[in-house]
C-alpha cells in the first residue's frame, strides 16, 4: 500500500502546482476571485499574514498545514509548495535527460537554515518583512509566474490566435517591469541550478518555511524510517532520495529535512524502508564523545552572533524612502513631482500596512486588469523592494475594479465594498499649469478632465497671454477634495516637458474623498410633455 503514497502525492502536488499557475495566468482578471483564494488557501506565509491582519476574513490555512506537518512531516513542501514542485520538475528532467548522478547523503547546514529562520523572524518582529519577501518559496515563485510565466503565455496565445479554430483573441503584453523581471530571473536561476545540482538544496538550506516545518517535523507522528534488521544498504533510497537526508551508512533519516516525497519506498525492493509511527532500534554507532561545555559556549556564540545579524539586518530593511531619495538629487526635490512618494493600492490603509504585510507574490500585479499595478524599487524605501505601487504610466485605476484587494492572500490589500472603493482616496491630484499644453503650446486639450470619473478636474475659459490670438482655449482646474487619486488624468495627459503637467501626490494613509456636489438641472415647470 505505502509504494502508493509516492503516486498520490504526485498527483495532488500536479494539482495543486496547475491551480497556482492558472491564478497566475489571469491576464484579464476575469477569473473568480473565489478560484484563486481556494487555490492559495494553504499556502503557508499568505495564510499566516492574513490570519493576523484586521478587517480580513479569519484563514486558517496555516494551521491546517502545520498539523498537516505534526500528522506526516512536510507534506507542504513535496504536495502544496509551488516552489517545491517545481524543484521535483526540473529534477525529473534532469535525471530524465542529464548525465547520470547520485545525490549523496551530506550534513545538514544546519547553523546556516537556523540563522537565515533567526534573523527572519527578528525582522518581522522589526516590522520588516523584506526577507520573506525575498526567500518565500510562494512569493518567490509568484514573481516567477508574473515576470517570465505571464508573458510568454501571452506571446503563445498571440500566436496561435490566427488559427481560426483555436477561438483566441489577441491580448495586449503587460507593461515590462525591469525591477521585477530581475529578481524573478535570478530566482529562477538560483534554485533551478540548486535543485538540477543538488536537489531540495533551497528547501533545506535557505527557505525559513522549509526550515521551520522541519524543526517541527521531528514531532512527527508519521515518519519515513529504517527497519535497520532488514535493510541490505543497497543505497538506492539513498541515490532518490532529493532531499539527501537518507544516510545509508548508519541507516537513519534526518527528518528535519526529509520533504515526504515517498520517493526512496518504491525503490526499496526488500521494503526495509516505510512511512510508519513506530520507533525502530537505531543502529550502534561509536561517535567520539564531545566536551559540553565547549558545545554550549558554541551554541550561546551563534546565538549571539545570529541574533545580532538580525537586528541589524532589521534595522536596514526597515530605512526610510528617503535614503533612496538621496540619490535623486537636490534639484528635483523642488519639483513636487520627485517628491510626491509612492502612490498604494486601494484597501491598504496607510503605506505602513502595506509594507507590514504585503510578501510581493505579485499576484495583484498579474491580475491588475489596467496593469496600473507595477512592482517598485526604491520608491517605498529599502524594506519595501518590489512590493506594487500604481504606476501611472502604465494606465490607471479603473474606477469600479477592486480585483487586488479580492485577490491578495495576505491581507495586505483588503477588499473595499464598491461604494469605499469609489471614495478611497489614494493621493491628491496637483496642476502645474506652466507645464500644460494649454499654456505652453496654446493647444486646446482637455484630456484630464475628460477622463476624470469624479469631476476633481474641469476645464473654465482661459486666456493666453503668450497666445492672444486663440481664441475660446480652457485650462484645468482641480478640486483636490473630491479626488481619489485614481490616476486618469496622470496617464492622460500628453505633456512630456519636463513631465506630466497634471499628476497625483500620495498620500501615506489613505482617506475618504469627499462626494462630489450633483449639479441640478434647471427646467421650466410646465404641464407639457417635456420632449
Amino acid at each position: 500500500m505505502q509504494k502508493y503514497l509516492k503516486t498520490g502525492r504526485v498527483v495532488f502536488a500536479l494539482l495543486f502546482f496547475i491551480a497556482v499557475l492558472i491564478s497566475f495566468s489571469d491576464v484579464k482578471g476575469n477569473l473568480p476571485a473565489g478560484f484563486q483564494n481556494m487555490a492559495l488557501y494553504l499556502q503557508f506565509v499568505p495564510s499566516a499574514l492574513k490570519f493576523f491582519t484586521p478587517g480580513t476574513v479569519l484563514t486558517i490555512g496555516f494551521i491546517v498545514v502545520i498539523l498537516m506537518t505534526f500528522f506526516g512531516g512536510r507534506i507542504y513542501c513535496s504536495t502544496i509548495c509551488p516552489l517545491g514542485v517545481m524543484q521535483d520538475i526540473v529534477i525529473f528532467f534532469r535525471r530524465k535527460f542529464g548525465p547520470k548522478q547520485r545525490l549523496r547523503f551530506k550534513k545538514s547546514l544546519n547553523f546556516l537554515r537556523y540563522s537565515i529562520l533567526v534573523v527572519t523572524i527578528i525582522s518581522i518582529a522589526f516590522s520588516s518583512v523584506l526577507l520573506l519577501n525575498f526567500l518565500d518559496p510562494y512569493a518567490v515563485f509568484g514573481r516567477m509566474a508574473t515576470h517570465l510565466y505571464q508573458p510568454v503565455l501571452l506571446f503563445a496565445n498571440n500566436l496561435l490566435y490566427h488559427i481560426p479554430f483555436l477561438g483566441l483573441h489577441a491580448m495586449e503584453y503587460s507593461p515590462f517591469s525591469l525591477v521585477g523581471f530581475i529578481f524573478a530571473a535570478g530566482m529562477l536561476f538560483l534554485v533551478t541550478y540548486m535543485a538540477g545540482t543538488r536537489g531540495r538544496l533551497y528547501c533545506n538550506s535557505v527557505c525559513p518555511v522549509g526550515t521551520f516545518l522541519g524543526w517541527l517535523s521531528k514531532y512527527s507522528f508519521f515518519k519515513i524510517k529504517i527497519a535497520q534488521s532488514t535493510c541490505t544498504q543497497c543505497g538506492k533510497c539513498q541515490a532518490v532520495c532529493k532531499a539527501n537526508c537518507i544516510d545509508i551508512k548508519n541507516m537513519e533519516v534526518d527528518e528535519t529535512r526529509c520533504i515526504s516525497c515517498y520517493d526512496c519506498i518504491p525503490v526499496c525492493e526488500v521494503s526495509s524502508i516505510g512511512y510508519n509511527k513506530h520507533k525502530l532500534k537505531p543502529v550502534e554507532v561509536n561517535v567520539p564523545e564531545k566536551d559540553p561545555i565547549k558545545i554550549k559556549k558554541g551554541l550561546q556564540r551563534r546565538f549571539i552572533l545570529t541574533a545580532a545579524a538580525g537586528f541589524a539586518a532589521s534595522k536596514a530593511f526597515a530605512l526610510p524612502a528617503k535614503m533612496a531619495e538621496k540619490v535623486t538629487g537636490e534639484k528635483q526635490k523642488k519639483d513636487p513631482y520627485y517628491d510626491r512618494g509612492p502612490v498604494a493600492p486601494p484597501g491598504v490603509g496607510n503605506i505602513q500596512h502595506l509594507l507590514d504585510r504585503c510578501v510581493a507574490c505579485h499576484l495583484c500585479v498579474s491580475s491588475c486588469p489596467t496593469k496600473v499595478l507595477q512592482p517598485s524599487f526604491l520608491e517605498y524605501g529599502l524594506s519595501g523592494i518590489n512590493v506594487p505601487q500604481m504606476d501611472y504610466d502604465a494606465y490607471f485605476c479603473n474606477f469600479d475594479c477592486h480585483k487586488c484587494g479580492e485577490v491578495c492572500p495576505t491581507g495586505a490589500i483588503i477588499e473595499l465594498p464598491q461604494e469605499e472603493k469609489h471614495l478611497t482616496q489614494l493621493g491628491k491630484v496637483f496642476l502645474q499649469l506652466e507645464y500644460c499644453i494649454v499654456e505652453s503650446e496654446g493647444t486646446a486639450c482637455g484630456s484630464c478632465s475628460e477622463h476624470c470619473p469624479t469631476q476633481a478636474v474641469k476645464m473654465i475659459p482661459y486666456v493666453n497671454e503668450r497666445y492672444p490670438d486663440k481664441k475660446d482655449l480652457t485650462a484645468p482646474e482641480i478640486n483636490p477634495d473630491i479626488c481619489i487619486g485614481c490616476g486618469a488624468c496622470e496617464y492622460a495627459c500628453p505633456a512630456t516637458d519636463p513631465h506630466k503637467a497634471i499628476f497625483v501626490i500620495a498620500n501615506q494613509e489613505h482617506i475618504l474623498a469627499e462626494k462630489p456636489k450633483q449639479e441640478k438641472l434647471e427646467y421650466e415647470d410646465t404641464d407639457e410633455f417635456p420632449f
